[in-house]
């Protein structure tokens, strides 16, 4: 059991450390997921980025997706 519980504490944190990749609006410095309906229409100022990596830029998530 004490090792069940190890295992899952580990699994949860290596879950939560890993980012995402998102779509990164370099202009208005918002990330969408890339599944958002506003990830598909960012054609010209967008570029693919780890969460981690917008949040580093200055961004902030999309009120629609959250990023």
């Amino acid at each position: 059991m004490k090792k069940l519980f190890i295992l899952l504490i580990c699994m949860f944190a290596w879950g939560t450390a890993m980012a995402h990749s998102v779509a990164f609006n370099t202009k208005s410095h918002i990330y969408h997921d890339h599944s958002c309906e506003w990830a598909h229409k960012c054609t010209k100022n967008c570029i693919t980025l780890d969460s981690s990596d917008a949040k580093r830029r200055g961004g902030r998530p999309c009120k629609v997706c959250g990023g």
